[in-house]
């Protein structure tokens, strides 16, 4: 799992597209860790989704105008950036643009994956 969890976590983020980010599971005594360009990176995340009240399963943030999606996206992520959540896990749908502006504006990693430690 940390490897898929690595390999997702670098290539959520196309800011860091044009630079290569070295991704590693280092192992040794005390078991292993995951590294991100020769730092130790500790996943402090959580599973998010915005859907407002009355809504349900069907709601789609990214369908909504882009001055709706950035309020939203603004306010959800600057309240995780100051919990210190440096990773979230998104289902398949969030456009790479929100991904990006996520990263860039936040320091938010993304993890895409409807599978990633669901059963887990």
């Amino acid at each position: 799992m940390f490897v898929v969890l690595a390999a997702l976590v670098v290539l959520s983020a196309p800011a860091l597209a044009a630079r290569v980010m070295d991704v590693q599971i280092v192992s040794d005594d005390a078991g292993q860790k995951l590294q991100l360009g020769g730092e130790d990176y500790m996943v402090l995340g959580m599973n998010w989704g915005y859907m407002p009240i009355g809504e349900n399963y069907m709601y789609n943030l990214w369908e909504k105008p882009e001055p709706f999606i950035k309020a939203v996206v603004d306010r959800e992520m600057g309240l995780l950036a100051d919990m210190g959540v440096n990773s979230i896990r998104q289902y398949a749908g969030i456009p790479p643009e929100w991904v990006e502006y996520i990263y860039v504006n936040y320091s938010i990693n993304t993890i895409i994956n409807h599978t990633m430690a669901r059963y887990a």
